[in-house]
């Protein structure tokens, strides 16, 4: 019994992590929210002038060259965690949860430091605008299931 309850917690845990691991990697996704488009956004919605979209771009691509190691080694972990369903070692699971986390961790810091680096160069204007799309947005995802 206790090897079965084991297991399926194992199984609980595995696939939590895919689930979490699967929702940062999408953010990170180079098609998903690559530097150019979130410019572009940026530059039609906020009306960036062209000192402040060379800022921003700089911003952007600095995020992108610090985050491509993680996203690659959040690859590797999510091979390895899917391909424990036939050999399951907690222990490893655990060790690559954490690490996991960890990178989930650094890549969330990394996208408060830009923002705040962003908003930094901003007008009031421009902030005031930038806060209305973010509360525009946080409304949209509460409707949205699983977040």
């Amino acid at each position: 019994m206790k090897t079965s309850m084991k297991t399926l917690f194992g199984g609980a845990l595995l696939t939590g992590v895919l689930s979490l691991s699967t929702a940062t990697l999408a953010m990170a996704q180079p098609g998903g929210h690559s530097p150019e488009r979130m410019l572009q956004h940026m530059t039609e919605k906020l009306d960036l002038n062209a000192t402040q979209q060379q800022q921003v771009e700089a911003i952007l691509e600095q995020r992108r060259a610090d985050a491509s190691a993680d996203h690659q080694r959040m690859g590797e972990i999510r091979t390895a965690l899917r391909d424990m369903r036939a050999d399951f070692d907690a222990d490893e699971a655990r060790r690559l949860s954490d690490e996991l986390g960890q990178i989930a961790a650094r890549t969330s810091y990394s996208m408060t430091e830009a923002t705040a680096e962003i908003y930094a160069i901003l007008t009031p204007e421009q902030q005031a605008d930038m806060e209305r799309l973010s509360a525009s947005r946080e409304q949209r995802a509460k409707k949205r299931p699983f977040r």
